[in-house]
């Protein structure tokens, strides 16, 4: 009877050992499940962080005077102020409490960043900066100037020139839209 009993207590014991092992199993799934939901969870709020753009109250309605001699950026930054809740007005509608936007023009610089074995500049980081204020209708400055920039690099500068020219003209688009919502972020920490 020991030897039956002893098989009992065998199959019993790896039996618990199993189910050990697939409770342990679960929970070690459960806990990297929970953990993956949590951390995506935590990803995903950090692309609402930033979330929507305060502009002050002074500022919901605004004449726009840009001299930023690119016209994507000019429109980017009017895309952008609308999406803001900013009312743009012309110039001949405003009153003496409206409050104008000045850009000045944007300056462009290139840094080389790469050469290639020709000794052909191949990577090159763009930076794109310009001035901008917030002035009465009188011309008093009452906030700025202040500077926004953004910058990028650019690669493929040793491709053939219609290539580079095409590329580098659809980032310097996408750096103009960049420099636009950089300039309605810095709007939002305006003291007025």
């Amino acid at each position: 009877m020991a030897v039956p009993s002893l098989i009992a207590f065998s199959a019993l014991l790896l039996n618990k050992i199993e189910s050990a092992d697939m409770t342990a199993t679960l929970t070690q799934t459960t806990r990297l499940f929970l953990l993956a939901l949590l951390t995506m969870s935590i990803v995903a709020c950090g692309f609402h962080l930033r979330g929507e753009v305060n502009i002050p109250a002074r500022l919901k309605t605004l004449v726009v005077t840009s001299d930023s001699g690119s016209d994507s950026f000019d429109q980017s930054l009017r895309i952008a102020l609308k999406k803001a809740g900013v009312v743009i007005i012309d110039k001949t509608n405003a009153t003496k409490g409206t409050l104008e936007l000045k850009i000045n023009p944007i300056t462009s610089s290139d840094t080389e960043l790469a050469r290639n074995s020709s000794n052909d500049v191949s990577q090159i980081q763009r930076t794109l900066s310009s001035h901008y204020f917030i002035r009465q209708a009188d011309g008093k400055s009452l906030f700025g100037p202040r500077t926004v920039n953004t910058n990028k690099t650019l690669t493929n500068q040793d491709a053939e020139e219609s290539a580079k020219l095409s590329y580098n003209t659809a980032q310097t688009e996408s750096m103009n839209e960049d420099l636009a919502n950089q300039l309605i972020y810095d709007l939002s920490y305006a003291p007025l």
